[in-house]
């Protein structure tokens, strides 16, 4: 009979001292090391998607960037508004002087002022008599003086369209008053105010054909490019702000730093 504990006992040995040195590993382990390892595969949907949300984020920021330019653009639009809008109430108080101490005119002795209708007592007569007139008696006009009066009154308490229909009145039934010059400019004046940028500039234009070297020149050739930057013309603008000293070098410190606001707020160059 053979005896077989002693390489029983050798194996047994071995295995202890191959289980001390951490050595001893099991047969699913020693087969599973044999086996091939398998990675997995790359995250390419993961970098796909976080590339689809880099893009996103760029066009949003492109979006914003170019809201944010056009909130600016409207905001720099709106105080060249608000700029021009605190010069012309601080303008109407020099109108308001200027108007009030303008020449008064003459009354024909013995004849009655007008009073704040425009009508002297005998027209006031003949007026409330106009019934038992015959049908063809013309309509008296109402006096020019009393007519230029009431239109500056609109213009002074800063009812601009109230202004326009009267100074555009009397230009159309004083075609040659003494008072036909200062009208037209006020007219313009008025009309810029209720930004009828288009009517304005060709009132201005009437003034300065009509009367070039009227006191209220200067300032017309200043408004005029007013007129046309808010028409959009901005290179008539700045011509025309530019032309103020050559065409008038004796104008006032007024109208001089009325031209170099406007010309500034206009983006002339030079």
């Amino acid at each position: 009979m053979t005896d077989t504990s002693a390489p029983l006992t050798h194996r047994s040995r071995l295995a202890a001292a191959l289980a001390a040195a951490g050595l001893l590993f099991s047969p699913l382990l020693i087969a599973s090391a044999g086996a091939q390892t398998t990675l997995p595969p790359p995250a390419y949907g993961n970098a796909d998607a976080r590339q689809d949300r880099i893009e996103e984020l760029q066009t949003q920021l492109t979006e914003a960037t170019a809201e944010n330019e056009r909130l600016q653009f409207e905001l720099q639009q709106a105080q060249r508004e608000i700029t021009r809008l605190r010069a012309m109430v601080g303008e109407l108080a020099g109108v308001n002087q200027d108007l009030q101490t303008g020449p008064p005119q003459p009354a024909t002795p013995g004849t009655p002022a007008p009073d704040a209708s425009g009508l002297s007592g005998a027209q006031q007569r003949a007026q409330g008599t106009l019934g038992t007139m015959p049908a063809n008696t013309p309509v008296p006009r109402p006096d020019p003086d009393a007519a230029y009066a009431v239109a500056r009154e609109h213009l002074v308490n800063g009812r601009y369209a109230e202004a326009e229909n009267a100074f555009s009145q009397f230009l159309e039934q004083n075609p040659r008053h003494i008072q036909t010059a200062d009208a037209r400019f006020w007219l313009g004046y008025a009309q810029l105010a209720r930004n009828s940028f288009q009517d304005a500039a060709a009132a201005f234009v009437q003034y300065l054909q009509s009367t070039p070297n009227g006191p209220r020149a200067p300032e017309a050739q200043v408004r005029l490019g007013m007129a046309l930057n808010g028409m959009g013309q901005t290179r008539q603008a700045c011509a025309a702000y530019a032309a103020l000293a050559r065409q008038y070098p004796n104008a006032s410190t007024e109208v001089r730093a009325l031209a170099t606001r406007e010309a500034r707020v206009a983006r002339c160059s030079g």
